[in-house]
C-alpha cells in the first residue's frame, strides 16, 4: 500500500486477524510505486494483481473473497501481471 496510507494497512492487518488469516495473508507497505493518482494501491502476489482506489470497504471485501476463494474486486482491477503456462 502506498500514497501514506497507514491507517488503511493497520486496518487490513486487523480485519486478517479477526477473520484469522494471519498465518495466510502478509501485509506489507510498498516504496513509491509511481501511481499515485491511482491510490490507495493493493498488490496481491503470488498472483501479481494490482488494485487502485482502495478504501476500506473494497480492502474488508478483497480479503473477505480471498478467504472465500471468491473471484476479486473486478471494478477495483488495476492491472494483471500475465502468468506463463505451461
Amino acid at each position: 500500500m502506498g500514497k501514506g496510507n497507514e491507517d488503511l494497512k493497520l486496518l487490513t492487518q486487523s480485519h486478517i486477524v479477526s477473520l484469522g488469516l494471519e498465518k495466510d495473508i502478509l501485509v506489507t507497505k510498498t516504496g513509491c510505486l509511481d501511481q499515485c493518482e491511482y491510490g490507495p494501491m493493493v498488490l496481491l502476489y503470488p498472483e501479481g494483481t494490482w488494485y487502485s482506489g482502495m478504501d476500506e470497504k473494497s480492502v474488508r471485501t478483497l480479503v473477505e473473497q480471498i478467504r472465500d476463494g471468491k473471484e476479486l474486486l473486478p471494478r477495483n482491477l488495476f492491472y494483471q501481471i500475465e502468468q506463463k503456462r505451461g
